[in-house]
């Protein structure tokens, strides 16, 4: 099998909208639809499931966003057409409920939404009518639904539940195929009467594409949770294939404009190929691929455009015998971590995660502006990453596995215990030699720089962040636990009274020999001292839902920045009683890790679950933080 190689192509910097901020040219996306224009080959659409639409000019090198900002947010955008007048839909489902059906004119600069009525729906597919572009078709968790004026009104025409893919025969707008979580569905009548369509089908086969031959659009590919299935006759039999599949979930299944003898079926498993319509099968990319849509053009006969989950775009201009990464311009990374180098100037590094084989540990040595990926080892998904000074092993990782460590980043050791399934929420060094960490099974330790590790103190309890303070006039480690915030003096370990019972991140700050807890989580941010007693004092702090909190060393002491999903700011407390923000170049993302640059501390870098790696350049103005309790 041919094996590929991934890279990070060079590209600059692009200033986002907020002063002060600039992009960190670390690119990839989550990619759930994919769309190429009929008319103009090089013309392609994608959407991302952090409700962004990207449109490539040039046969998808490069990307950009139409818009400059997230169009649907809180959203999937999971199915994009474009009709016979050349606007393009789109179809949406809520991370949170409902959905959304919009058009744009203007190839994704503006959307008119089209769902008056349905704003509540979960949309999982559209289909437009070939002939007449005001008739759209969108099914989703609780039915099927059309329109014949262009989305402005909406009849129920099925009441089949959760639909999955949509499809409208060429020759008549009356003949609709639904595909399911359990089976497909005919209609010869415009949706008066349904058929189910299961002849030859195992039950319970979730149909999650269905293609129409173009040349004998009797004729139906679909691809299933049990591997493909084609019907010569609409639907009403069906023969399924098998043969050469190393497993059995296909996401997408394409005919060769060039050939219908030659099927294309994308797979959580990489992209196989038939040559000899379905008989069998071999596979023609690298098995890490989790392919989401197949893109083939008939102006473009030895090109194949793959969509994948988390790892982006791949192009073969060679009829799938090699392939090459294309992602610039393309910004929905997720990062867990970014950490700048305590030694040298300019050197940062990333972990990034849920990109499929794309996933790991990322090095730019031009603060920010070119990436390369470091990892040779495959890593689980990385949670936390930390890189330290004069100390080996340099890098240590906790990922969703257990810890790993390396002396270069680049072979990597699970370190010891190896067995268990912890996962690893955040690693903190203590010294050169001893390193704490909040995992699923408690607090952990290391004594001898990360290679092995035990649990502290006899810790059990769920821990989900830490921070290293005082308790009197002596350090101690606090935990924010399932329990509750406990904090170990170095012998046991003990619950803070009238401390915050919730919260999802812990920070302490510290200004003047003052220091200052805060935990922040879904329920808001609560501020407070602890005595010597082991007693919570509360302070003010800002007033926000939906927060997370992060720490960092900086002039006179250790500054707290926190976060809000609600709001775009971030707010920063460098003393013991107030708080400034700075405006984010983003309201949509959640923030996942704020770091200052230990060189320049007027340099801040923001990593995102969603939106890659923002930096802010600018001088932190004071600004008048919200009242708090």
């Amino acid at each position: 099998m041919r094996r590929f190689l991934i890279v990070l192509v060079l590209a600059s910097l692009a200033a986002p909208a907020a002063a002060g901020w600039t992009r960190a040219g670390l690119y990839g996306a989550d990619v759930r639809s994919l769309v190429i224009d009929p008319k103009r080959p090089d013309v392609l659409y994608l959407g991302t499931s952090g409700g962004e639409v990207y449109v490539s000019q040039d046969g998808a090198v490069s990307w950009q966003n139409p818009r400059g900002s997230v169009p649907f947010p809180g959203h999937v955008v999971d199915s994009l057409i474009l009709d016979s007048q050349g606007r393009l839909w789109a179809a949406c489902w809520g991370l949170w409920g409902g959905g959304v059906i919009a058009v744009s004119g203007d190839g994704g600069i503006s959307w008119s939404r089209r769902d008056a009525g349905l704003e509540e729906f979960s949309v999982r597919a559209i289909a437009v009518d070939p002939g007449n572009a005001d008739t759209v078709v969108v099914g989703g968790l609780t039915g099927v639904y059309r329109s014949r004026d262009g989305g402005k009104n909406w009849k129920k025409i099925s009441d089949q539940i959760n639909v999955e893919s949509l499809a409208i025969d060429p020759r008549t707008a009356d003949r609709i195929y639904v595909g399911t979580w359990r089976q497909a569905f005919r209609t010869e009548d415009g949706g008066k009467k349904w058929k189910l369509i299961d002849t030859g089908m195992v039950l319970d086969t979730d149909v999650f594409s269905i293609t129409i031959d173009s040349l004998n659009p009797d004729s139906l590919w679909v691809s299933t949770c049990g591997w493909v299935y084609n019907s010569p006759d609409r639907g009403s039999s069906w023969t399924r294939f098998k043969e050469g599949f190393n497993n059995r979930r296909i996401h997408d299944i394409e005919i060769d404009p060039q050939d219908s003898r030659s099927i294309l079926a994308g797979s959580v498993a990489g992209l196989y190929r038939s040559s000899n319509v379905g008989k069998s099968w071999e596979r023609i990319s690298d098995e890490g691929m989790v392919i989401n849509s197949i893109g083939l053009h008939p102006e473009r006969p030895n090109r194949i455009i793959l969509a994948t989950e988390g790892d982006g775009i791949y192009i073969s201009c060679d009829n799938g015998k090699t392939y090459a990464r294309s992602n610039i311009g393309l910004y929905n990374v997720r990062v867990a971590s970014v950490v700048p180098d305590p030694e040298q100037k300019r050197l940062l590094y990333a972990a990034v995660y849920s990109a499929g084989s794309a996933s790991g540990v990322y090095r730019s040595s031009d603060q920010g502006l070119n990436w390369a990926k470091l990892n040779e080892t495959r890593l689980p998904e990385i949670r936390s990453l930390l890189v330290r000074a004069d100390t080996q092993p340099r890098f240590l990782a906790g990922t969703e596995k257990g810890f790993f460590w390396s002396r270069d980043g680049v072979e990597w050791t699970q370190a010891e215990p190896s067995t268990s399934p912890i996962r690893v929420e955040k690693i903190l060094a203590y010294n050169n030699l001893r390193t704490f960490a909040a995992t699923s099974e408690g607090v952990f330790t290391s004594r001898d720089s990360g290679k092995s590790w035990y649990r502290l103190g006899g810790s059990s309890s769920r821990s989900i962040d830490i921070a290293v303070g005082r308790l009197g006039e002596n350090r101690a480690l606090y935990a924010l636990t399932a329990e509750g915030l406990m904090v170990f003096d170095g012998e046991s370990w003990s619950a803070i009274s009238k401390s915050p019972s919730k919260g999802r991140t812990l920070a302490i700050r510290e200004s003047a020999g003052i220091e200052t807890i805060v935990v922040a989580g879904t329920a808001g941010v609560k501020a407070g001292h602890v005595d010597f007693r082991k007693l919570w004092n509360p302070v003010a702090a800002p007033v926000v839902a939906q927060a997370a909190v992060y720490e960092a060393v900086r002039p006179g002491g250790k500054s707290v920045f926190l976060s809000s999903r609600q709001q775009d700011r971030l707010f920063i407390a460098d003393d013991a009683s107030s708080w400034r923000s700075i405006k984010l170049p983003t309201s949509v993302t959640d923030v996942g890790d704020v770091v200052s640059d230990p060189f320049d501390h007027s340099r801040l870098f923001v990593a995102t679950g969603g939106e890659g790696i923002f930096i802010y350049n600018a001088t932190l103005a004071p600004v008048a933080a919200t009242a708090a309790d």
